[in-house]
């Protein structure tokens, strides 16, 4: 993914790299997001400077951080598989393909999409 233009959401080409203090208050881990200022989406960035997914907007960020709740759990924790594996189940039973199946490139219908999936109990070992 590269660096990030025109948002998404409200089709803004005022995104900016900024200092993630504009969302926080201060800075978080490298500092660094993507944030479109018109409609407020934001996403965070890899140290390298690119984005760790979609702007998103605070509805979406809240859906996302749910769906990250849930899953990573699963793989930390529980350790039920790896993550790539949990993400390759997740990807068919939502029936897309693998390299689209990041919750930091979910929008709020894969996310509600994913949360329906992942909230089942024993869905990973589900046939798709």
């Amino acid at each position: 993914m590269s660096a990030i233009e025109i948002c998404h959401n409200c089709g803004s080409n005022k995104v900016k790299k900024e200092s993630n203090s504009i969302i926080y208050g201060r800075e978080y881990g490298n500092g660094k997001c993507y944030y479109c200022h018109d409609c407020k989406a934001n996403v965070g960035t890899h140290d390298s400077g690119k984005p760790l997914g979609t702007l998103a907007t605070k509805d979406v960020q809240i859906l996302r951080k749910a769906c990250h709740d849930i899953f990573d759990k699963l793989w930390r924790y529980e350790k039920v598989k790896s993550r790539g594996g949990l993400y390759q189940s997740l990807a068919q039973q939502m029936d897309i393909p693998q390299s689209e199946c990041h919750f930091g490139m979910f929008q709020r219908e894969r996310c509600l999409q994913a949360l329906k999936i992942i909230t089942q109990e024993r869905w990973w070992s589900n046939n798709a």
